[in-house]
């Protein structure tokens, strides 16, 4: 009794399944079908930070919150250069802004914060003054519009060195 019932049950899925696939082919979701299941994990006061570089490569500043998908980790490195550490530190930067947004007590990750803020406009004026202005809204661009003469991102060999 009990192998018939599980052999109905089997059947009554694979009907099931397949209706929603015909109706996921033609573009409409089925009306009990499931979207996601969400997992939000809760942020303590002070939680350990990665450092900058292996945050923006782990999407995170908190390890905490660096949660694998399907299991795959990116442990890849960024190239070191003048506009990849501007990339970082501006990652770190929102990131943290982020966490202060729930955290305002914060007063570690507040400090964090601002001394990155503090590196990224060294960083950023030394990149300018070296290369010229990141965008055309920077005030540095003046009238002569440098921006323009930059090396666009598929000028490959141009950008070697950038």
């Amino acid at each position: 009794m009990k192998m018939k019932q599980m052999q109905t049950d089997y059947d009554n899925e694979r009907i099931r399944s397949k209706r929603m696939q015909a109706e996921c082919a033609n573009g409409r979701l089925p009306a009990m079908a499931p979207l996601a299941n969400p997992y939000v994990p809760y942020q303590y006061e002070n939680p350990p930070q990665y450092e900058a570089r292996r945050g923006i490569i782990r999407g995170t500043m908190f390890p905490g919150l660096d949660l694998s998908f399907q299991g795959k980790v990116n442990n890849k490195e960024l190239n070191v250069t003048p506009l990849t550490q501007l990339q970082v530190l501006n990652f770190a930067i929102q990131d943290l802004a982020l966490y202060l947004d729930t955290h305002r007590d914060d007063q570690e990750a507040l400090e964090t914060y601002r001394a990155y803020q503090k590196m990224y406009q060294k960083c950023r004026a030394q990149y300018q003054k070296e290369y010229g202005p990141l965008t055309n809204m920077s005030p540095e661009g003046g009238e002569d519009f440098r921006w323009l003469d930059d090396p666009w991102p598929w000028e490959y060999c141009r950008n070697k060195g950038v």
